[in-house]
């Protein structure tokens, strides 16, 4: 198992303080029994003191379990710091289509011919069908909000790292082992997200995305 992928944190600009977010000791066991029962028995086969937490210099991991939801812990962090600057954009589709149909009410007397032809002659003809192609190329843009997109970073990421450490190990987790994994880390986190046992699909929408 490459040891950098597990051990280095997310870095942010000097200027983001990033937070750092840690189960609790009965939070990390309860996580563990959703895991491989395996994980929780299978030290790590390399030096334990060579996986010190990111953000807990000092603290060493020994169980594959450990490994696990010591990731979680660091992605949760970076979602937990990212979060307040996650926006729709200035540059959003939604806020382009606005723009766009708003000028192409604003052309509305040139093209209809409600000024001289002097004037409508600052207008390029073929403009409005130009906009009005924009336009439906906008309506047919499907982008989840940023808020959306965050989350469902987080649970591919918490999923992917779930899966190929038991991968690596020679284990098989299901989707629903996944789901429930997720679903309680994020509830000990805090974060909102839809509920494993109301919302399942909803869930699975957002861990299992393309």
């Amino acid at each position: 198992m490459p040891r950098a992928k597990y051990t280095k944190p997310p870095r942010f600009p000097e200027q983001i303080k990033g937070a750092k977010f840690r189960f609790r000791r009965d939070q990390r066991l309860k996580l563990t029994r959703l895991l491989p029962y395996k994980f929780a028995d299978l030290k790590i086969p390399f030096a334990a003191e060579q996986v010190a937490t990111p953000h807990r210099p000092g603290h060493s991991l020994e169980t594959i379990a450990a490994i696990v939801i010591d990731q979680t812990e660091v992605l949760i962090s970076a979602y937990k710091t990212q979060l307040p600057y996650t926006s729709e954009g200035q540059f959003s589709p939604r806020r382009t289509l606005i723009a766009v149909r708003r000028l192409r009410e604003a052309l509305e007397p040139f093209v209809r011919g409600s000024v001289d032809a002097e004037t409508a002659d600052i207008i390029p003809e073929d403009l409005d069908r130009k906009l009005a192609d924009r336009e439906k190329e906008l309506t047919e843009i499907r982008v989840p909000p940023g808020p959306r997109r965050t989350l469902a970073l987080l649970c591919q990421q918490i999923a992917w790292h779930v899966k190929t450490v038991a991968s690596k190990f020679g284990e098989t987790v299901t989707e629903g082992q996944v789901l429930r994994f997720v679903d309680e880390a994020l509830n000990f986190a805090g974060v909102k997200h839809p509920d494993f046992a109301r919302h399942r699909d909803r869930l699975a929408a957002l861990v299992f995305s393309d």
